[in-house]
């Protein structure tokens, strides 16, 4: 064997050894990887844009693996049952919380289940105040009272109407903002989605459609209590000044009186 025909050998058997190195060093690598990442979980991912409040099915998702160590039980979704409790019951199906893009790692916050409509009801979403709807306090299966109030016309005075008595709040969405059609200003607004009779969705919309403001008033978890007058019009004021004046005159107080 010759002088070149060596030297060939000696890099033959120094590029073995530099293979054996190489994959010595990247097995330790995938190891090191492996212990630091863990096993492989399972979440789901949606394979289509979802708008607000659409049902999500098994077609619309498929399962992705993600490292264990990055995977948090009480964040990701791996089954659309386990999306909320209420999906256990019988007729109930999983919404989207709000938009959610294709390819989106579906957390439980984003899955809501789909409002239990009995038969003959109606949900419907109004904008409300954000001020006045109960300061953010109002929130899913709150129970509420719905006023509006009339500015005074030729044809009647100005009136405070409660529309709806200890109605169900459905779903509340995120804060944003709406041009008043009278000031021309920028009103931050809220949508609040209510469960409804037909002849109650109807008065809802007259009092969202006309009324000069709609509020929330919370009632209480101890119960409704009786509401009262149903109305409160600028007359009713007039009538209660003159009333008291006539009491005022009837029986008079103080030294004129004695």
């Amino acid at each position: 064997m010759n002088p070149r025909q060596r030297r060939g050998v000696l890099l033959m058997i120094v590029a073995a050894f530099g293979a054996i190195a190489v994959f010595l060093t990247i097995v330790s690598y995938v190891n090191t990887l492996n212990r630091e990442l863990g096993t492989y979980r399972t979440v789901l991912r949606l394979t289509q844009d979802v708008d607000p409040y659409q049902p999500i099915t098994e077609d619309m998702v498929e399962p992705y693996e993600v490292p264990a160590k990055f995977f948090d039980e009480d964040l990701f979704l791996s089954d659309l049952a386990s999306a909320d409790e209420a999906l256990s019951q019988p007729g109930s199906e999983p919404v989207s919380a709000t938009f959610l893009h294709a390819g989106t790692l579906l957390q439980k916050s984003m899955v809501i289940p789909a409002p239990a409509l009995e038969n003959g009801e109606r949900e419907i979403a109004i904008m409300i105040n954000a001020e006045t709807g109960v300061a953010g306090k109002v929130s899913r299966q709150s129970r509420v009272d719905v006023y509006a109030s009339f500015q005074a016309n030729e044809q009647s005075p100005a009136c405070a109407i409660r529309v709806l008595t200890n109605v169900e709040v459905l779903d509340v969405g995120d804060i944003g903002s709406q041009i008043d059609a009278q000031t021309g200003g920028t009103n931050t607004v809220v949508p609040v989605t209510f469960r409804l009779t037909p002849q109650q969705a109807l008065q809802l919309t007259y009092a969202e459609s006309f009324a000069s403001k709609v509020r929330l008033a919370l009632v209480s978890a101890r119960g409704a209590g009786t509401p009262g007058d149903m109305e409160f019009c600028s007359d009713d004021q007039l009538a209660a000044l003159e009333q008291q004046r006539n009491d005022d005159e009837q029986n008079p107080t103080g030294p004129a009186g004695n």
